[in-house]
């Protein structure tokens, strides 16, 4: 049998794993990784989307519209005649290159802009660790919430905790404030199912987007 003592030291590290925040083995993130995820890098054709280490990076380029009643390959002007099919020289349309992201878990206080744990705030620190490693370049804080709540309260409440967000990287991290934007996007961009608890913990983020 085991000891009293050893009993009381087997429940203490029970009670310290469980206390440690649910995304903390699967979310947390270096700044390395984050570096990597936003350095500017040629996007696979056709785009993808992957992860690494919970950070989820987006690389599906946007659709680039063809003028209406325009064929491809066909000159402007022709649009009554038949279409011709496409010469092997024939240039595809363009698309504009996906920008890099690199989704970070942050955890608030309840209804507030303030970081509630210590994962938060090491997160946070990453964040800050791998913006300043790359000089020049400029970036959006992206906030998003669950559903939990009016669309009007998790808005204000997304743009407030990305204004807290950035006004911390720029006063710890020596961010150029022109370098860093803060921008609220409420319930409006879900990753995943809002009706379960799991969802909801995936959805409230702060997504850092490249701009440059």
């Amino acid at each position: 049998m085991l000891s009293p003592i050893l009993c009381r030291a087997v429940l203490a590290i029970a009670l310290i794993i469980l206390s440690v925040p649910q995304a903390l083995a699967q979310d947390m993130v270096t700044s390395d990784d984050i570096v990597r995820q936003l350095e500017k890098k040629p996007q696979p054709p056709g785009g993808a989307s992957r992860s690494f280490r919970g950070v989820r990076i987006s690389t599906t380029p946007e659709s680039a519209a063809q003028p209406a009643g325009q064929s491809f390959g066909q000159p402007a002007g022709q649009a009554g005649q038949q279409a011709q099919p496409p010469t092997r020289d024939a240039a595809a349309p363009a698309t504009p290159a996906a920008k890099p992201q690199a989704t970070v878990y942050l955890y608030f206080k309840s209804g507030s802009a303030e970081l509630a744990d210590e994962f938060s705030a090491r997160q946070l620190a990453a964040v800050g660790k791998a913006l300043a490693a790359l000089p020049g370049a400029h970036f959006e804080i992206g906030g998003h919430t669950d559903s939990i709540g009016s669309d009007e309260a998790n808005q204000s409440l997304s743009e407030r905790r990305a204004q807290a967000v950035r006004t911390r990287l720029i006063e710890s991290y020596g961010l150029k404030p022109e370098s860093v934007a803060a921008r609220g996007y409420g319930e409006s961009q879900p990753l995943a199912d809002n009706g379960t608890e799991a969802g909801r913990a995936k959805n409230r983020r702060v997504v850092i987007t490249r701009l440059d």
